[in-house]
């Protein structure tokens, strides 16, 4: 599955089959989203969006769905915060120093 979006690092692994989660992240990360898509290894890609997080997610799923062989990618457009803030989301406490 080519479908990349961002996890938290104290969030559980999830099954192989789950689909991703988005309310916590759309929470965490940014109200609007972007769905990036390259369709092969020479493409730039193209990004769609603003859009809220299911929006996002589900159309980054449908894509996957149907064309397994792209990259997509689910990236928030806003993220409120410094960067010591956005590091905490996703390190250990411990990575911090």
């Amino acid at each position: 599955m080519a479908l990349i979006y961002p996890i938290r690092s104290d969030a559980p692994e999830p099954d192989e089959d789950s689909e991703p989660v988005f309310e916590e992240l759309a929470a965490d990360l940014s109200d609007t989203w972007l769905v990036q898509i390259e369709a092969d290894d020479d493409d730039d890609g193209v990004s769609f969006g603003p859009m809220a997080a299911p929006a996002a997610f589900e159309l980054a799923l449908e894509l996957d769905d149907r064309r397994p062989d792209w990259t997509i990618s689910v990236l928030p457009l806003h993220v409120p915060g410094t960067a010591d803030e956005l590091i905490a989301l996703f390190d250990d406490e411990d990575e911090l120093d």
